[in-house]
């Protein structure tokens, strides 16, 4: 398994081609007077850009139209037909669509074996791990569990299940990338060096507190949940501050006026820094971590290693996970 780990891991950086001669979209749509034929791609799971764009929008003449471009790996997008717009899973292959407007809807969309799974998936209601452990050798289930699947235990099943050809496609790639970040930051693993800057403009290094359990709140001012959380998290820091126990909340602000307002409008008595990258995705904590919403807590034992990582559920055990720790 490890020799196999390796062989994919080589392949990410930098990934294969996917994009070979582009895909072409041809249709023939009876009923449109006028109008325009785009593609928008949707959020990808790491916030990456397409590369090249997608193409500007083509004109529909006489409800036949041909759309053409190329896409770096198979994603979600939407494909708007004048002023109708429908999903699709798109790869670099030929599509085609030959119907009327009224009865225009994803399905009647030809072509593409990604997309065929996709509008499969979405008719079946399954939860996004049910199905892709029911369908392990699909490339579509290794976008799957890229673009769906955030939690370690979901993540390590979908792993587990994953044929060697659904983990060596463009997106199955990208899974395993995640994969071995969840293991580098997993309990057990030292915490990582991560870029922190206090209020006094200082670094902030979690290596420095070897000795104290570290309680580390990933949080924003435009976070609904994280101010929510606060008075919470006053609560923790009065109940442990004494018992060796440092509590610093860790602002992934983009905006270094709004972090300082908001840590003012709080009255946090505790340590504040403020993390580099934001929260940008496929930067700062979100690669470093995988965590894709806040507030996030990141426990540190005595030793500099990673205790617990809870999300936003799994925060409500952080009294007990301190509990045992300082005992």
């Amino acid at each position: 398994m490890k020799r196999i780990i390796q062989l994919l891991l080589s392949l990410m950086l930098p990934l294969c081609s996917f994009a070979g001669d582009g895909f072409i979209i041809k249709g023939k749509v009876t009923g449109i007077i006028s109008g325009y034929v785009s593609v928008i791609v949707n959020n990808r799971a790491d916030g990456s850009p397409v590369h090249p764009p997608m193409p500007e929008k083509v004109r529909i003449v006489n409800g036949e139209f041909t759309y053409a471009g190329t896409i770096d790996r198979p994603d979600w997008v939407t494909l708007k037909i004048s002023t109708k717009s429908i999903p699709v899973l798109l790869e670099n292959v030929n599509y085609e669509i030959n119907c009327s407007f009224d009865s225009l809807k994803a399905d009647k969309l030809k072509g593409g074996l990604m997309n065929d799974h996709f509008q499969a998936y979405q008719k079946s209601l399954k939860k996004p791990l049910e199905y892709v452990l029911e369908h392990p050798d699909l490339e579509f289930s290794a976008w799957m569990a890229y673009f769906y699947l955030t939690s370690l235990e979901d993540c390590t099943m979908a792993e587990k299940a994953l044929s060697f050809r659904a983990k060596a496609s463009p997106n199955g790639q990208l899974f395993m990338y995640r994969m071995e970040t969840f293991r580098k930051t997993a309990a057990g693993t030292t915490f990582p060096a991560l870029k922190m800057t206090g209020t006094d403009g200082k670094a902030f290094n979690v290596a420095d507190m070897k000795g104290k359990v570290v309680v580390l709140d990933f949080w924003a001012s435009w976070c609904t949940p994280c101010i929510a959380f606060i008075p919470k998290l006053r609560e923790h820091y009065r109940n442990f501050k004494d018992k060796d126990v440092v509590f610093v909340s860790v602002s992934v602000d983009d905006d270094v006026r709004k972090w300082q307002n908001a840590m003012a409008e709080q009255a946090m008595e505790w340590n504040q820094v403020l993390a580099d990258g934001a929260f940008r995705k496929g930067e700062g904590i979100q690669q470093m971590f995988n965590i894709s919403s806040i507030p996030y807590v990141i426990i540190v034992d005595r030793q500099g290693k990673i205790a617990a990582s809870l999300d936003y559920i799994g925060k409500e055990t952080l009294k007990d996970v301190l509990t045992k720790l300082i005992q």
